[in-house]
């Protein structure tokens, strides 16, 4: 028995789990970061996003939006505003916010569909290290 937890009022019988994606690939704008999906269906609760090193552009901010790849629909839809990467505090996670005005289809992750990273503008001078995605998921099935 795991007496040691004890979930906060309102989350009691809630499973969750995390999806961690790492962007590994070299960045540029419109590079998309595929981070897979789970076995179950789930909810999207909440996200970080960290790096040891941030991204450095000359020209512009570096920004990204994480993303739901919807398989039933072929389509994805944006789960966040736009994130400054530049912005970021070396080896220290940086909430991003749930778009409010997402629905709860929106929001839920169904076998089949992924998350994915998106860099959306900047010109990168300096390439990230260990930029890492985590995203909360509540099981639901």
């Amino acid at each position: 028995m795991f007496n040691f937890f004890a979930p906060k009022p309102g989350r009691f019988g809630v499973a969750s789990t995390l999806l961690v994606g790492r962007c590994q690939t070299t960045m540029a704008n419109g590079v998309t970061y595929q981070f897979g999906s789970h076995p179950a269906k789930c909810l999207i609760a909440r996200a970080t996003v960290s790096a040891l090193t941030a991204p450095i552009s000359s020209a512009g901010a570096v920004t990204g939006v994480l993303q739901k790849y919807d398989a039933s629909a072929n389509a994805a839809v944006a789960l966040t505003d736009s994130v400054n990467l530049e912005t970021l505090t070396s080896k220290e996670g940086t909430a991003v916010p749930l778009l409010t005005t997402l629905t709860d289809a929106q929001r839920t992750l169904d076998v089949g569909d992924t998350l994915q990273f998106v860099i959306t503008s900047g010109t990168i001078d300096t390439q990230p290290v260990d930029l890492m995605v985590n995203t909360e998921l509540f099981v639901l099935a």
